[in-house]
């Protein structure tokens, strides 16, 4: 697990506020997000590149994450800021040799999401899929590692975001 720490640590340098590394064994699944994501999110469409499926199941996306020795947890109060991190440390990772990192985290790259506004997306290649349609609870997995994770109560709080990248 130490060899992994570099990636945290490169997490804390792209502006996070912490990262930690954990098994997928921790990672709590709960199809009920999947749920949360396809009818709470304004902007679900089966057609939008972020929410595309990609001809994969809830039990499919589960077994993959489970196939990963390691994760690495990446929490941020800034929603763009993570989305870069956690493609940074995929890319770092990746040139490591762990061919296989993988980042989850709903894009968040552009100030004004061009798929949102009936665009094209500029840069397909860097969305990833959403933690949600994997079915993870994130609310539930920072909560046990004691992290903040709270529903908001207005516009004004502190969002804490949370990311992750699969690695091996």
């Amino acid at each position: 697990m130490a060899k992994f720490e570099k990636y945290a640590e490169l997490a804390k340098s792209l502006k996070a506020i912490n990262a930690k590394i954990i098994s997928p064994q921790d990672i709590c699944f709960d199809i009920r997000a999947i749920l949360k994501c396809r009818w709470g999110c304004e902007y679900f469409s089966p057609d939008n590149i972020k929410c595309a499926a990609r001809e994969t199941s809830y039990q499919e996306r589960v077994k993959m994450v489970k196939s990963y020795n390691h994760i690495l947890l990446v929490h941020s109060a800034d929603a763009g800021e993570l989305s870069i991190a956690v493609l940074e440390i995929k890319k770092t990772a990746f040139l490591d040799g762990y061919y296989f990192a993988f980042a989850i985290r709903t894009c968040n790259l552009c100030k004004i999401c061009a798929v949102q506004q009936g665009n094209p997306c500029p840069t397909p290649e860097k969305v990833r899929p959403c933690d949600q349609s994997f079915g993870i609870d994130v609310y539930k997995k920072a909560r046990n590692l004691g992290l903040p994770c709270k529903v908001l109560q207005s516009k004004h709080d502190i969002q804490n975001r949370y990311g992750f990248v699969l690695l091996d």
